[in-house]
């Protein structure tokens, strides 16, 4: 079987799914959105009790963690290459999202050891939970773009965004001690990633190759993500949309964190207060999800993600003097629907952007963006906070934003296919160089 055969079966593009699959396919984010509530807005008020220290607790709050700009690339190629009975994506959802949810679990068991080892082994596990969550996340996103024609994703996304958010508000709503949150958040990723594997299948061109001749004209695992960090330098559409998601990815790293603490002190209402404020942020996502997602295929992904992160920025703005619950609130409900459109799009956006068989490792890249902004982001914010106060996040965020649009302007989706063309041309000749050899 020829190189170019096999990306021809491999770009096939998947029919449009039924409703039913869509929402088999989104069941394991509601696991997944119970996590990034839990992380980003439950365990700063839980680690209050343990460190006072914003960076600590901004750090240990955030999803995305240094090593993973490393990491997620080599694990996104990997489930790019991955031929398996159970497809290419799942093996990593199965094997990671259980892992994850073990450490989260054991997370308030080290609450319990010796002062002297207390705080060291409750970091431990929030690091290395949200490590091995990101191995889960990525292939299970980039599932997305597998089984969905680019003229569905925009819908898809709208509709899986909506039921991760089921996820954040049952873990905020509840009313349950933070410990049992823990177990919550934890069952859900176990039970509802079962659940997706066993009901959402990969589609015929990631079960490709498992036995067949095509594997002999592959390159080296190292050789592939050698020629797609090189198809960078081609694929200049790909490459603007990622310094574009870097800075949004700064903006939003400096506020989400932090957001609970500031809501507590700002208007010195309760934990539970500052909980219902951000379940007011989570119901504006999770209503906007599927009006964006269809926006998103109608007026298309570039206008939908400017639309969202414009909305954000405005919301950045207004944090800079709101001073009671009321104002959060307005505000909150804005940053919510702009959310809601940037979620929407900016993934189908992506996927336009580059080359069908090297999704995962493209999701992956995104993931790298997050991970070295997201850690920096909220050690700058955390020491301007120690020293200038809570709403210096915002204008940190503003700042962000700007820069965003700014880049986002420049990108040109329809330059995008000539673009994938050249890579392909030049990845083929790379292939049939090792074939010849």
């Amino acid at each position: 079987m020829s190189a170019t055969l096999e990306n021809q079966k491999t770009t096939a593009e998947a029919p449009p799914l039924s409703l039913r699959a869509i929402i088999a396919y989104s069941l394991a984010n509601i696991g997944a959105g119970a996590f990034y509530a839990f992380n980003n807005y439950i365990l700063p008020l839980w680690l209050g009790d343990y460190t006072h220290n914003a960076m600590l607790k901004g750090i240990l709050a955030e999803t995305h963690s240094f090593e993973g700009a490393i990491l997620q690339p080599l694990i996104g190629s990997a489930s790019d290459r991955l031929r398996t009975r159970w497809g290419r994506r799942r093996p990593f959802m199965i094997l990671f999202a259980p892992l994850s949810a073990l450490l989260l679990l054991l997370t308030p068991v080290a609450a319990t050891l010796p002062v002297a080892l207390r705080l060291g082994g409750i970091v431990a596990c929030i690091f290395f939970s949200t490590l091995i969550f990101n191995f889960f996340i990525d292939p299970y996103q980039s599932l997305l773009a597998d089984i969905t024609p680019a003229k569905q994703r925009g819908r898809v996304s709208g509709i899986w965004y909506l039921i991760g958010a089921l996820g954040q508000v049952v873990i905020l709503l509840l009313p349950l001690a933070i410990v049992y949150r823990f177990v919550l958040t934890g069952v859900l990723m176990i039970v509802l990633t079962a659940v997706t594997c066993m009901t959402t299948r990969e589609t015929a061109t990631t079960d490709l190759d498992l036995h067949g001749e095509a594997a002999i004209h592959r390159l080296s695992y190292w050789g592939e993500m050698a020629a797609a960090v090189k198809g960078l330098k081609t694929l200049r559409q790909a490459r603007l949309y990622l310094i574009m998601y870097f800075c949004y990815g700064a903006g939003t790293s400096a506020v989400v964190p932090q957001l609970t603490t500031f809501i507590k002190d700002i208007t010195h209402c309760s934990n539970d207060s500052a909980l219902q404020m951000v379940l007011i942020l989570m119901v504006a996502t999770a209503i906007g999800g599927v009006p964006c997602g269809w926006f998103t295929d109608r007026i298309g992904p570039k206008a939908m993600t400017t639309v969202g992160i414009a909305m954000i920025g405005l919301s950045a703005i207004n944090g800079l003097w709101v001073n009671n619950l009321a104002s959060v609130a307005i505000v909150l409900i804005f940053a919510g629907l702009g959310t809601a459109a940037q979620n929407a799009s900016s993934y189908a956006l992506l996927t336009r952007l580059i080359p069908c068989e090297e999704i995962g490792f493209f999701t992956g890249l995104q993931t790298t963006a997050l991970s070295i902004v997201g850690p920096a982001s909220v050690l700058i914010t955390g020491y301007l906070i120690n020293h200038y106060g809570e709403r210096v996040i915002f204008g940190v965020c503003f700042v962000c934003i700007l820069v965003a649009l700014a880049f986002i302007n420049r990108l040109q989706p329809e330059n995008a296919a000539a673009e994938i063309e050249q890579h392909a041309r030049n990845n083929g000749k790379t292939i049939g160089a090792a074939a010849n050899n």
